[in-house]
């Protein structure tokens, strides 16, 4: 399992049904604007359910270099609000949120390349590179993600695995009142039991000991 658009994960269903690979990414939008983001030309013009105009001042924010503008156009596209005829594909917007330094954009790449949507064809090298991008940054979707393609054998590395699992558990601690956060530890799709089911006592810990170094650098 893999949190999706929704933006959290991969194979797992989750609450009403939804498919853990989506849930990371549709998760992301109430993530996004919980943590205080700044508002963005476009923003009024969507809350007042004119999704065009949005997307029309979102792009011009885009191409001036305003990354969040990239990924809430990319997330209009995504959601089937406009049209990709007009404003090309989510996963273009969302590469290019992800070049201007957005975390959350370049998670969304990762899922696009995980499953083969938005523009991209199915690529899980991709994906791990674009998960990893963000994960390395702070960004627990992704780091969860990272550990349910180990755990689902897309990689072979149960240390790199169990460490991924282990940072994303350690991020979800700090936000254990909302329910994505909650999730991530509860892990649902038993990705930690999986990984360690098929690990030594040694490699356990060298995941734990990795996981650690790198809670305590950042």
């Amino acid at each position: 399992m893999s949190l999706k658009n929704q933006p959290l994960i991969g194979g797992v269903s989750f609450i009403n049904g939804l498919n853990m690979y989506r849930i990371l990414f549709l998760i992301l939008l109430p993530l996004f604007f919980l943590s205080g983001c700044l508002a963005t030309p476009g923003d009024a013009a969507n809350r007042a359910g004119h999704p065009e105009q949005a997307a029309e001042l979102y792009r011009k924010g885009a191409e001036q270099g305003d990354a969040t503008a990239a990924l809430k156009l990319g997330l209009l596209l995504d959601q089937g609000k406009v049209k990709q005829s007009k404003f090309g594909s989510a996963g273009k917007w969302f590469d290019k949120g992800c070049k201007l330094g957005d975390r959350p954009s370049c998670h969304n790449v990762g899922v696009a390349y995980e499953y083969g949507k938005n523009g991209f064809s199915k690529n899980y090298k991709q994906a791990r590179n674009y998960y990893t991008k963000a994960a390395e940054a702070g960004y627990m979707q992704s780091q969860y993600n990272l550990a349910s393609m180990y755990s689902n054998k897309y990689f072979i590395n149960d240390v790199k695995g169990l460490k991924w699992l282990l940072i994303a558990q350690s991020s979800a601690r700090k936000c254990s009142g909302n329910s994505l956060c909650k999730w991530i530890l509860n892990d649902p799709p038993g990705h930690k039991n999986k990984l360690i089911k098929r690990m030594s006592g040694q490699q356990i810990k060298q995941a734990e000991a990795g996981a650690s170094k790198w809670i305590s650098k950042n």
